[in-house]
């Protein structure tokens, strides 16, 4: 199998038209070829030196990232540097990088329906029911309980040392929307707002935006960035499954996400 055939499958799944306009350029086959034969497989949330030693030792020559690696132009490569050292390992090894972001986390199966999961919504929504560019939130009814209740089993489900919430935790709430990764944009915590939430999960929340959400009557529980790697686990599944391929597939064991809570 080449890497095209694995891309084919990945942009029928997670069409490039659902990424949002700042992400295109930045998404894709970002390091090697199309015409690669594929060895094995390996999924991370983000391209770190770390992750691709892992390659190396696992024999992997393709990596799918959900975060793009050069999101800012490089105007220097520099050996020595991090992202030198990575890019070169890269080259050395004939490693090919492919990315999906924000076509990930909007796409069907993607990031936002597999945190649904995780977050015990029942039936998850669509806003107007329509998979498309820009439609990242998913949202539904969780069982009636209080903020803090509900928050120590998000922290549970999700594997965590801890959570942030916003507002009073004995509040009662029974409808959540989620958007993993930086999900607190105004536009995101209306878009919740607007369809019934009374509670909103993500990753990174700026002070402003949670006073708003909070006149507004949105408690904020705010996870971590890097909960996105849960859809990595689901898509492993899925391309063993799908992928007529005989080589190994895997999830990264490397934590990239250097936060973490005490």
């Amino acid at each position: 199998m080449l890497v095209k055939d694995v891309v084919n499958y990945l942009e029928t799944r997670f069409p490039k038209s659902l990424a949002l306009d700042f992400d295109i350029p930045r998404i894709g086959l970002v390091i090697g070829s199309h015409n690669i034969e594929v060895n094995n497989i390996l999924l991370t949330l983000d391209l770190t030196e770390q992750v691709v030693d892992e390659a190396i030792e696992k024999n992997v020559n393709l990596i799918i990232s959900h975060h793009p690696y050069l999101f800012d132009p490089l105007y220097k490569i520099d050996f020595d540097s991090p992202k030198g050292k990575t890019i070169r390992k890269m080259f050395a090894h004939n490693i090919s990088l492919y990315s999906m972001h924000t076509n990930l986390d909007t796409g069907l199966g993607g990031v936002n329906d597999v945190l649904a999961s995780k977050l015990f919504i029942k039936d998850p929504k669509v806003i107007n029911g329509e998979i498309s560019k820009g439609n990242l939130l998913r949202y539904g009814n969780v069982e009636k309980q209080t903020v803090r209740e509900y928050a120590l089993k998000v922290k549970e489900s999700l594997k965590l040392s801890g959570v942030r919430v916003s507002g009073d935790l004995d509040k009662i709430i029974d409808t959540v929307g989620v958007i993993g990764g930086s999900g607190a944009h105004p536009s995101d915590l209306q878009d919740a707002i607007n369809n019934g939430c009374n509670c909103y999960v993500t990753g990174e929340v700026k002070l402003n935006n949670a006073i708003d959400a909070f006149d507004n009557g949105l408690t904020i529980i705010e996870v971590n960035h890097g909960v996105e790697k849960e859809v990595f686990y689901s898509l492993c599944d899925e391309l063993r499954k799908n992928l007529d391929f005989g080589g190994e597939i895997s999830v990264t064991i490397v934590q990239t996400d250097p936060f973490q809570s005490l």
